[in-house]
């Protein structure tokens, strides 16, 4: 079995886990976990906060309005979904889209940092507060406001491997804020340059 194919293997059995998943409340009023999709041999990582409506009837991530617009703005560097990886911090729509609460994220995530282990990306891109405020402070960085750290690369070690984090806004701020729209189109030319990086620094 080559490695992708095995890989591959790997990931459908860690979802399999994750929809099966009883560790928290979450799950008692949804209709699907999402565990995440996209190229477990991704170079690129996608982390949004935690699925919503439309992303719990299908069981996909980001499949709503920012997921498209999600999709547009991968089109604008060149990529697909399929060419990269997207998961939330946690697997099950909390009730009426609110914040996930803190003990949520710590019984979710062991999840995601097994998918990255398994992916081993170069490069993660947090979308919104909640995911980089969780993965920044694995490694650990603090910040105030993500006003002040977005479009910004940190050469980190994550997981015992060498990873650059780069944080933005969620697409859905975007969709209520169109003035994040420009900045989040920034961000993503910033991604587009690093994926030309062949060295990890």
């Amino acid at each position: 079995m080559d490695e992708s194919t095995h890989r591959r293997e790997q990931m459908g059995e860690l979802s399999s886990v994750i929809r099966e998943c009883r560790k928290c409340p979450l799950w008692k009023d949804t209709h699907n976990a999402v565990p995440g999709e996209g190229n477990p041999a991704a170079k690129l990582v996608f982390i949004g906060e935690a699925p919503g409506r439309q992303e719990d009837l299908t069981g996909r991530p980001f499949v709503g309005r920012a997921g498209s617009l999600l999709e547009r703005l991968l089109a604008g560097i060149g990529l697909t979904r399929s060419d990269v990886f997207i998961a939330n911090i946690v697997k099950h729509r909390p009730p009426e889209n609110r914040d996930p609460r803190e003990s949520e994220i710590e019984i979710c995530t062991p999840y995601l940092d097994q998918q990255i282990r398994l992916i081993e990306p170069e490069i993660i891109v947090t979308l919104g507060r909640h995911s980089t405020r969780y993965i920044l402070s694995r490694v650990p960085i603090e910040f105030e406001k993500i006003t002040d750290i977005r479009g910004k690369v940190f050469p980190v070690t994550f997981a015992g491997r060498k990873v650059r984090i780069i944080p933005t806004f969620h697409p859905a701020a975007a969709l209520y804020n169109p003035a994040y729209r420009a900045d989040l189109e920034e961000d993503f030319r910033t991604i587009r340059d690093e994926l030309t990086v062949t060295e990890p620094r």
